[in-house]
């Protein structure tokens, strides 16, 4: 059971671009980050890298606490994206999520707690960062 998610990127002018998934109205907007001699103030592919590991790992728990029952009152996580040289290129060196999730008693502390866990195993884009990325690239000439 393969599913396919396809976003086109488009150039917008200087440092910045969007990408636009395929069915969904709004285009999310991004920059280079400033450190790199973007803009500042925007959305940057380290941001959108960051928030898919954490939004990842948010709907696959939702989706094992729904089928286990657990009822929470609230999830609320912070995110970071790491870069650094690595072998004279820059690489991410880590993603680090940080879930807090708020559940109505004590006594279900110990398995969301599990469930969380089993989230980020479960998590296909965390996972994801493991594979290669296939790349495909091509130059047309303005003609």
């Amino acid at each position: 059971m393969a599913h396919t998610y396809e976003v086109t990127t488009r150039w917008k002018e200087g440092l910045r671009g969007e990408a636009q998934p395929a069915g969904v109205p709004d285009a999310v907007p991004f920059a280079v980050p400033k450190e790199f001699g973007g803009p500042g103030g925007e959305w940057t592919p380290e941001h959108l890298l960051a928030a898919a590991v954490s939004s990842c790992i948010l709907a696959t728990f939702l989706s094992i606490a729904q089928m286990s029952k657990l009822s929470i009152r609230g999830y609320e996580s912070s995110a970071a994206c790491s870069m650094d040289k690595v072998e004279g290129a820059l690489r991410v060196t880590g993603v680090t999520v940080a879930p807090r999730v708020t559940v109505a008693s004590e006594g279900d502390r110990d398995r969301a707690l599990r469930l969380l866990e089993k989230a980020e195993k479960l998590c296909p884009i965390s996972n994801a960062l493991k594979a290669a990325v296939t790349f495909q690239p091509s130059v047309e000439v303005a003609g």
